[in-house]
């Protein structure tokens, strides 16, 4: 600053200097071009100096805006990088209620006992013959006894109706399919079915020891009553 102050005196008593000069010697000189053109000088002097503040200013008010601006950009990358994590944390909890859907039902302690089912003439009840369709059998342990009060249960559909049955074993009177025997009665129709109903086996405090197991139908009357019959492993 002192420097550019110093070449504008030098700069201001040039100039005085030349145009005393220039006053004193007309006779020499008579044209007045070297006034004009010093004018000149001094103009364009003033407007350098000028331009020459205008720029130095500028790039402060450029760093200053840009240093504004980083630390909003941080701010909205670390919001959008929370909020990602805590989406991902939440599957963490669906295997649970997976693992708790455990059976209780213990479907292997029967089975349908070697050569059933058989399928023969409606023997039991000789007055309705044909007129008569249904299923019979016995519950027995593993040696072959008798087991009663084992509930079971037929579902499906029989003639186009949805069915639902259950009974016990050993509630058959006079026994006409042995001790500890079970009958449905399912119409009084015979009418042919394939894989349409099903009979599962319960012990008597409710839980599945076997099914559900699929039984047929058929339209004959020498075969309207299935004897099927379950034994313990």
């Amino acid at each position: 600053m002192v420097k550019r102050f110093i070449m504008l005196i030098i700069l201001l008593a040039g100039t005085a200097l030349t145009v005393f000069l220039g006053e004193g010697f007309d006779f020499l000189n008579p044209d007045p071009t070297a006034t004009v053109a010093i004018t000149t000088t001094v103009a364009t002097t003033e407007v350098a100096e000028t331009i020459v503040v205008t720029e130095t200013a500028a790039p402060t008010a450029t760093l200053e805006a840009t240093g504004t601006e980083i630390p909003t950009a941080t701010e909205e990358m670390t919001a959008t990088v929370t909020s990602t994590a805590t989406a991902t944390a939440t599957p963490t909890n669906t295997p649970t209620s997976t693992a708790t859907a455990t059976p209780t039902q213990n479907t292997d302690l029967f089975e349908v006992q070697t050569g059933s089912p058989v399928y023969t003439v409606n023997f039991a009840h000789p007055d309705a013959a044909c007129n008569w369709q249904g299923v019979a059998g016995q519950v027995l342990s593993k040696t072959g006894a008798p087991l009663t009060n084992y509930i079971l249960k037929i579902s499906g559909k029989y003639n186009g109706l949805s069915i639902n049955l259950i009974g016990l074993s050993g509630l058959v009177t006079n026994t006409p399919y042995g001790p500890g025997s079970f009958e449905f009665v399912l119409g009084t129709t015979a009418i042919a079915s394939d894989d349409l109903l099903t009979i599962q086996v319960f012990s008597p405090t409710g839980t599945e020891v076997l099914g559900p197991v699929s039984i047929d139908t058929y339209a004959s009357c020498s075969k309207n009553l299935q004897i099927i019959n379950f034994q313990a492993k």
